[in-house]
């Protein structure tokens, strides 16, 4: 009878086990997703991975982007979100968003990461054509129904490369070509 007990109460810490890696990997999903759809402009996938009622963007700490600088820092719903970034991250030819270092912690249905982020932009024009945000974002997010959904998303620079005036020609290339 101990045997049995025993081997329930080890297969039971192993499905929890199982579950709380299962519940990580979803997380770094979706907080991953959101750089690695933006780089491929798919829009709906990027909106998907942000709560349906909505997410606060602070980027405070970098005062040239496109939404989350604000004092007092809005709730943005994921259609937002992703019209505040189509208005410069499609004006460069490429983007690359990598993530890494990545810290979760979960907590029943609430997460909260820590993850590097090294995100190049590149766009040709007169004068050096790449820029590099190098920071780390933090996230929190809300297990739903339909997976794990960022709530919260602070991006925090520590040093820009190359280009600094690239995100305002992207901006423009984006401004010019709606017009």
């Amino acid at each position: 009878m101990k045997k049995i007990l025993a081997s329930a109460a080890l297969a039971a810490s192993a499905t929890t086990a199982i579950a709380e890696i299962s519940d990580e990997r979803a997380v770094l999903n979706a907080i991953n997703n959101v750089g690695y759809y933006a780089d491929l402009g798919d829009w709906d996938q990027v909106a998907a991975q942000f709560h349906p009622e909505g997410a606060v963007l602070d980027y405070t700490s970098y005062a040239n982007a496109s939404a989350g600088t604000e004092q007092a820092l809005p709730t943005l719903l994921p259609a937002e979100i992703v019209a505040a970034w189509q208005t410069v991250l499609p004006g460069y030819d490429r983007t690359h968003h990598l993530m890494g270092t990545e810290s979760v912690q979960i907590d029943g249905d609430r997460a909260t990461t820590t993850a590097n982020i090294y995100a190049t932009h590149i766009l040709a024009n007169d004068g050096e054509d790449t820029w590099v945000f190098i920071g780390d974002y933090q996230h929190e997010l809300t297990k739903t129904e339909d997976g794990w959904k960022i709530t919260f998303m602070r991006a925090n620079l520590r040093a820009q490369l190359g280009n600094e005036n690239l995100p305002a020609l992207a901006a423009e290339r984006v401004k010019a070509a709606s017009q």
